[in-house]
């Protein structure tokens, strides 16, 4: 019985770990999401009194854009935490019936590290975004 719990804790354990990397990940694309709204709210506010209407509609264009890619970052990420509780789940599953295939397991872990891979693109798509209102802002785009 402890060889089987040992098991258990060692499973749970790697992929707490799993877990507690996308908490951190959460968190940035939380801080970049608020401070995108913000931005928008105030780009929106400014586009309302000011003279520079068209430069303000470019940023506030790209600063809406970066909010929808960060909404996908999001998605994908959450797609990652829930391979990543489906693999958790079927392997301590396993370990008590025995009968979950390895395979199906793997396909949960790989699935999680492609959502999370491809959460991270889009967090860089929402960089490279985030640099062109920043740049249109500083007028070095027009």
């Amino acid at each position: 019985m402890l060889s089987k719990f040992d098991g258990i804790v060692e499973l749970v354990t790697s992929s707490l770990v799993l877990f507690s990397s996308i908490g951190i990940f959460v968190l940035t694309l939380n801080a970049r999401y608020t401070h995108a709204i913000s931005r928008v709210r105030d780009i929106y506010d400014e586009l309302k009194t000011s003279s520079q209407a068209q430069k303000l509609e470019i940023e506030l264009n790209t600063m809406v854009y970066r909010c929808h890619v960060l909404k996908w970052s999001f998605g994908l990420l959450l797609c990652s935490a829930i391979s990543s509780g489906v693999f958790m789940l079927g392997s301590i599953s396993s370990r008590f019936i025995g009968h979950i295939s390895a395979d199906f397991l793997i396909l949960f872990v790989v699935l999680s590290v492609l959502f999370i891979f491809s959460s991270m693109v889009c967090l860089f798509i929402d960089v490279l975004a985030s640099l062109r209102a920043t740049m249109i802002h500083i007028e070095r785009i027009h």
